[in-house]
């Protein structure tokens, strides 16, 4: 569907697994035999997961020659089409993907290129969060602050008696207003999973060290208030901290900022002449800097 829609100049399937790839080979050929493939597909028989497939494709096979694209908007001849839905790396993939758009590295080095991902229903219930909401942590601020996102999809299951959308922030549901995907026609049989739209904002890389650090820190105990959450980013930062950090926002829990709150935290530690250094920030908080 997507390609009847844009027609690309290439349509590269990244596939390596033997029975998906028998698959693809079928179809490519019945293209050929009754459209000449004018759908432009190319099956390249590499692990999608890998990030030395990409270097492949682009610099060794040549199979694709991206153009680099200004920032300022979206990149108009790249997008991506994700499967992350294995259990075992599906969801730290997709936040490297997403750590990609502010890092400008793998595909995003060429612009903002936008991404559409299948991730499991869980994944997207997190990294798709607002604040308040119970399942908002440090994942959905990034990906907030990072990306523009929308929830495109969500599977359902008629036999069951819950409405299609438990789980997920009720706003998130109301207003990206998602397609039904019925839960027959994925694979396996029953997943439960999302199509999420990720398009990279035009940030730059600069503070990333700093934003990482606050909200590891903050999160660290997300039912806590702010003020009290403060003496997590270095020693004296509650007391010089909560004398520019606005009041309502000191007395709120950490599952509570909302984006724009969280930019005057990061603004004001910041110009925090008494921050610690890059090299210090990493050993607070050691056990939490494996997760996203």
């Amino acid at each position: 569907m997507v390609n009847y829609e844009l027609k690309p100049r290439n349509h590269v399937i990244i596939e390596d697994t033997k029975v998906n790839m028998g698959h693809w080979t079928e179809r490519i050929q019945h293209l050929r035999d009754t459209t000449g493939n004018s759908e432009n597909f190319i099956l390249y028989p590499k692990n999608g997961y890998q990030w030395d497939t990409y270097e492949s494709l682009i610099h060794k096979d040549k199979i694709l020659e991206p153009t680099f694209q200004s920032r300022d908007k979206i990149h108009d001849e790249l997008l991506i089409i994700g499967n992350v839905t294995p259990t075992k790396f599906g969801e730290p993939l997709f936040a490297q993907w997403i750590m990609c758009c502010i890092f400008k590295n793998w595909l995003q080095k060429y612009g903002r290129v936008r991404m559409l991902c299948f991730v499991p229903d869980s994944t997207a219930m997190k990294f798709m969060s607002g604040a308040s909401f119970s399942k908002r942590n440090k994942s959905s601020v990034k990906r907030e602050m990072f990306t523009e996102g929308k929830l495109i999809g969500i599977t359902s299951n008629p036999e069951y008696t819950e409405p299609d959308g438990l789980g997920y922030d009720p706003r998130l549901i109301i207003r990206d207003q998602p397609v039904e995907i019925p839960v027959k026609d994925t694979l396996p049989v029953l997943s439960s999973l999302a199509l999420l739209e990720i398009v990279p904002r035009n940030l730059s890389a600069e503070n990333v060290e700093i934003c990482d650090h606050i909200t590891k820190a903050l999160f660290y105990n997300s039912s806590q208030k702010v003020i009290d959450s403060l003496s997590h980013l270095g020693p004296g930062a509650k007391e010089d901290l909560s004398l520019v950090i606005p009041k309502d926002i000191l007395q709120k829990s950490t599952k509570n900022i909302a984006e724009n709150e969280w930019k005057i935290i990061f603004e004001a530690y910041e110009k925090w002449p008494f921050k610690p250094s890059f090299s210090d920030t990493v050993e607070l908080l050691q056990e939490e800097s494996r997760n996203f």
